[in-house]
Formats: structure tokens, sequence, C-alpha cells
């Protein structure tokens, strides 16, 4: 986690954005908050992007950065509709569940199952549901990847509208007490090189499947109104001079 808020913190100070907050689902240590040096907000597991966007209502001078786990199967409701009205905030979506397996390839700390009741569910293609549900930037990076991941959060956060960025974050710390996770830059060093950079790859082929590399890079970019400026336009014109907009 702290690679992703050093690429956090680095790509707001590139992209010079002086009104910035982070909403959260995920505890930090003290140290880490600190650091970011922006406002921040720890909310109910699931609830980020639904929080943002208050935010956002309330503040539109705001850049809202909603940080949400769990491959969005808590808020995924959110984090569609959210997409749909194009609400102007930054997701990033931390992808860090552990995959026994990537391009054939036996994840090295991996060597014997956690649980005869392990997950088996097919895992939610976050950047092709971003695609899909509206969003302006859609890209994926592994957390090895820090000059790509600082410049994909540069460049989303200099969007207007709903911007989507997968984190592959594999954490060995989620399952401490396995005793085949001991190494976990082992585990981030396999992700990486199990992986491929394929910029403007169709989403529909970048589901993670076990017999292929992980295919990362920046996906898809579009203009769209915001929320805001479709809010505006419409009543602008069904209440003419009446209209105040919301600024």
């Amino acid at each position: 986690m702290s690679i992703i808020t050093t690429c956090l913190t680095n790509a707001v100070k590139k992209s010079r954005i002086k009104k910035v907050c982070l909403v959260s689902d995920f505890l930090y240590q003290r140290e880490i908050v600190d650091s970011l040096e922006f406002d921040t907000f720890h909310v109910t597991r699931g609830r980020p992007i639904a929080f943002g966007t208050g935010l956002k209502l309330a503040n539109p001078e705001l850049k809202v950065i909603a940080l949400i786990g769990d491959l969005i199967t808590l808020g995924g409701n959110h984090f569609m509709h959210a997409g749909r009205r194009n609400m102007d905030i930054v997701v990033i979506c931390v992808n860090n569940f552990i995959y026994p397996k990537i391009a054939g390839n036996t994840t090295p700390t991996t060597k014997v199952p956690f649980s005869q009741y392990a997950p088996f569910e097919r895992p939610i293609n976050v950047p092709h549901m971003a695609k899909s549900s509206g969003a302006v930037y859609v890209a994926r990076w592994t957390t090895l990847h820090n000059s790509e991941l600082t410049e994909s959060i540069t460049q989303a956060l200099q969007k207007s509208g709903f911007s989507v960025i997968e984190v592959m974050a594999p954490g060995g710390s989620y399952f401490a007490g396995i005793p085949s996770l001991k190494n976990e830059s082992e585990l981030l060093k396999f992700y990486y090189e199990n992986s491929v950079i394929k910029n403007g790859e169709d989403t529909r082929n970048v589901e993670i499947i076990p017999d292929n590399k992980i295919i990362v890079g920046k996906f898809f970019e579009q203009e769209r109104p915001t929320f805001l400026d479709s809010y505006n336009a419409q009543l602008s014109r069904v209440m003419g001079d009446k209209f105040k907009p919301y600024v």
C-alpha cells in the first residue's frame, strides 16, 4: 500500500492540483496518512465512491480520489452508477486478491492451496466494467510499474469525469497466517514479470486468466460531459434565466 500512496502523492504534486481529497475504505498506518499531505476520510467498506460523490457535490472545486478494493464486489453498484453519471472522481481500485496461477505458472509463494474453501468465483474484469459504465479514463498497472502508475494517476487527475485505474497489488500480509506466504516482494516481482504492457488494448481482452499474462497499460480514454455539466445544461434549458448554475 505504501507504494501506491507514494505514486499517488507524486502524481498529485505533478498534476499541481491544489484541492484534493482522498476517500478510502482501507485501514492505514498513521505515518502513511500523514505522508499524503492532503485531507483523507476513512469510510465503511465499499462506500468510498458514494461518500466521494457527496464530497464532490458539496464542493465541486475538490478533486476527489476514491481508493477501493475487494475487486469492487463491495460497492459495485456505486461504481457503475458513478460511471454512468460521469461523476468527476478518480477511482483507484486495488486488486490484492492473490491468484495461485498466472501465465500458466504457479505463484512462487503459494505452493499449497490456501484452503479447500478458497474463492472459486470468476473475478470481475475491472477495466471492462469501468469502460462499459462510461468511464473517461481506464488503466491497469502492477505496483512495480511505478513510473507508469504515477503517470496514469497524473493523467486521470487532469481529466474531467469518472477515471478508473486498477492496481495489481497482491499482498502476503493479508494472509499472514499462511506459512507459504512469507516473501511479499517475491510475490510482487512475480506479478510484474508475468505482466505485459498493451496500451490501447480492448478491455474485453484484459480479463485476468490463469493461463495468460496479466495485461496492463492505459486502455481507454474519452471526453464526456460530467454529471454537473449535464445537470447545469439540463436545468438551464428548462428554467432559463431563473436557473443558477451549480458551481
